[in-house]
């Protein structure tokens, strides 16, 4: 969504009246004016934070220097309080989420050029973004006693998995109870196991 669309979208939603559920996706370039329309609005964001490691490189050709910092912004909407979640925007993008959480955390290009870092999030944050509801991002979905069984189950503790969230390699992963996908490499045993 471009800076204009943005525009458009959130006159329109300030003229019809934003419902609870209403979200804006992408929000590609939102300055801080715009950031701040979205939180008195009540709004949530999806954003695709893999574009920056995908298509960064492209967007410090094409885009003047000053929207740089306008791009893909996350810190800025948790700042503002503005609920916050993660898609990798398949097929258009990637469809790796912990490729999405790492550029989240380090905010750098392909070529490794930094984009914004006053954006990135801690991994923690990161992955809330994809641990959002998807019927109340402000909502994050937790493991608990009669919940579906939507799992993703790591081959590594997260300590050692959040110092670098492209390398995490996922065991299994359960959706709505039922094992939609197993690692066939055995796990390793950890020391002490």
């Amino acid at each position: 969504m471009t800076e204009t669309e943005l525009v458009f979208a959130l006159a329109a939603l300030r003229e019809a009246g934003p419902d609870a559920q209403d979200r804006i996706e992408h929000a590609s370039v939102a300055t801080d004016e715009l950031v701040t329309q979205i939180a008195a609005l009540g709004l949530s964001v999806v954003s695709q934070p893999n574009f920056v490691a995908e298509r960064g490189d492209a967007y410090l050709a094409d885009i003047a220097p000053g929207e740089w910092s306008h791009l893909y912004r996350l810190r800025s909407f948790l700042a503002a309080g503005v609920p916050l979640a993660g898609g990798t925007d398949t097929p258009f993008g990637m469809a790796d989420p912990w490729a999405a959480m790492a550029a989240a955390v380090t905010r750098r290009t392909a070529a490794g050029v930094p984009l914004s870092l006053h954006e990135a999030l801690t991994p923690e944050e990161a992955l809330g973004l994809f641990l959002a509801d998807p019927m109340a991002l402000s909502r994050q979905r937790t493991v608990a006693v009669g919940a579906p069984a939507d799992l993703c189950l790591l081959t590594q503790d997260w300590e050692v998995v959040r110092a670098d969230l492209g390398d995490a390699r996922v065991a299994a992963t359960i959706v709505g109870g039922r094992c939609v996908h197993q690692d066939p490499a055995p796990a390793t045993p950890r020391s002490g196991d």
